[in-house]
């Protein structure tokens, strides 16, 4: 891409005292082109955006790259032209500098945007895509998460691209943003299977990724297997296949313990299950040291251990069904939280309509993901189940992927599709404080339903909800975590052509 910067618009000091509550001239937004910049504690320091300014002749656009603080004054904004076949694809922030993922199908290539946190743009990196690669990356359109930037805390960026290999396979490539050495992990070329890789845990040390290897694209046979690279090298420190043999298991979470080790959560099965059709029998933790030696394994039963603390029918919680764990948040006091959303497969009237109306030839799904409740699970240091406590929520729907494969297995995938909802979670490490916030969209008798955001609370050892009602009837908005005990609620008028911007206090019992 021929980028051509055109100005610096504004860059003012931080101290300014006028409270920004708007963006105006804004020609095209999407709300997922935004996001937050944080500080080395992990607390919000400021926002970026990127949004359309005006349409050019002979086809160009006038894209713009705007700053503002924690407070919402804004900082920096900076434009630059390019035609209107790019778009965003993906953009991150990794506490030194902004990346932005542009993909350009017709000149077939993805450039890599730097900006540092006063918007003064860096080296652009330009990566060729073949056909096939455009292929596979448009079939991801539908989910509107391309999956393929990561960030590394003050270190730099990796990013996720297919291959036109033998069938189709991956690379991810590591730009340093703090001079450090860049790297590759690649997929063998010359593989008889299709390979995907899905990054789960990006942090300072280690990347780990669910690959996923498929004879075709529409097998419902396929090799899960967990990878663990030094970040830092593109080493591969071990690997994990769950799906065949013995402890067949989806992994859900990945994170590093304070020794270092790193700790996988999700789901076991029966030995000879088979993920994608049958159901779990509960939940697993397992400590792997970087060697890839396992020092420690918990397995969370439905029917003995988390039958102790709800109703459990089976293998699944009663009325409720499932649990899709968002985030672990581990506390001062090395106890784990961990957050989900409850859902369970149903029959979805629409989609059994269609089939029938169709006889069975529409190719839509008859099942769905209903989601409901949030929840929350307490485990000690030992990761022991020690309490259980939902919040209530009103049901979401998503219809399954497949009618044939398990619900764990759809709420897997539907959950890159934004079908759950489940927001953020932010941790204040100082006041041992957390808050995972949801968006519900509450059925109300009586008068008209309303967009609720709804945040569940740890403050001082217990557990609490706050709820704030968003904009009624206007579901065009996002939220973003705000300084601390605050969140940033942001709607796009595309009428007005503004961003609407204002803080909202957390309200702590």
């Amino acid at each position: 891409m021929k980028t051509k910067l055109l100005l610096l618009v504004v860059l003012n000091s931080f101290y300014c005292l006028a409270q920004v509550d708007k963006i105006s001239g804004v020609n095209n937004f999407s709300l997922r082109n935004s996001g937050t910049i944080v500080d080395k504690n992990n607390d919000v320091d400021g926002y970026y955006f990127y949004y359309i300014v005006d349409k050019l002749k002979k086809g160009d656009r006038e894209f713009a790259i705007q700053i503002l603080d924690k407070n919402l004054v804004e900082v920096a904004k900076k434009s630059y032209v390019d035609n209107k076949y790019t778009f965003l694809m993906k953009s991150s922030f990794n506490n030194q500098a902004m990346m932005f993922a542009m993909a350009n199908f017709k000149e077939k290539r993805v450039e890599l945007l730097t900006f540092d946190k006063n918007a003064n743009q860096k080296e652009t990196v330009t990566i060729p895509l073949e056909n096939k690669e455009i292929k596979y990356l448009q079939l991801s359109q539908e989910s509107g998460d391309y999956n393929v930037l990561f960030p590394v805390d003050n270190k730099g960026f990796i990013f996720n691209k297919f291959e036109d290999n033998k069938k189709i396979g991956y690379s991810l490539k590591y730009y340093p943003t703090d001079g450090g050495k860049g790297w590759e992990f690649n997929s063998p070329a010359d593989s008889k299977e299709i390979l995907m890789i899905n990054p789960i845990e990006v942090n300072d040390k280690v990347l780990v990724a669910l690959e996923t290897a498929k004879n075709n694209l529409m097998s419902q046979k396929f090799t899960l297997r967990t990878k663990v690279i030094d970040v830092n090298t593109g080493k591969l420190l071990f690997e994990r296949e769950y799906t065949k043999g013995s402890k067949p298991r989806i992994v859900n979470n990945a994170f590093l313990d304070k020794d270092n080790n790193v700790v996988l959560m999700g789901e076991y099965f029966k030995d000879g299950d088979n993920i994608v059709k049958d159901n779990s029998l509960g939940l697993f933790s397992e400590i792997i040291d970087l060697n890839g030696k396992t020092a420690k394994e918990v397995l969370t039963s439905w029917k003995d251990d988390v039958s102790k603390l709800t109703k459990v029918n089976k293998n699944f919680v009663e009325d409720k069904g499932y649990v899709y764990f968002h985030k672990i948040v581990k506390t001062n006091n090395d106890e784990y939280f961990a957050i989900g959303e409850y859902y369970k497969k149903t029959i979805s009237a629409g989609g059994m309509a269609m089939a029938i109306l169709s006889r069975g030839q529409s190719g839509n799904s008859v099942t769905q993901i209903s989601i409901t409740n949030a929840v929350v699970f307490r485990f000690n240091s030992d990761f022991k189940l020690t309490a259980i406590k939902e919040f209530d929520k009103s049901i979401s729907r998503a219809p399954s992927l497949t009618d044939y494969g398990s619900p764990q297995m759809n709420a897997h995938y539907l959950k890159s599709y934004g079908a759950f909802d489940y927001e953020y979670t932010q941790y204040d490490r100082v006041n041992d404080r957390f808050y995972s916030c949801f968006i519900d969209y509450e059925r109300l008798n009586g008068e008209k339903n309303k967009n609720a955001f709804k945040t569940i609370i740890y403050d001082d050892g217990q557990l609490s909800e706050d709820k704030i009602y968003l904009k009624q009837g206007d579901r065009n908005f996002r939220v973003f975590p705000g300084k601390m005990g605050n969140v940033l609620l942001m709607e796009y008028n595309k009428k007005a052509k503004e961003i609407g911007l204002h803080l909202e206090k957390i309200n702590i019992k």
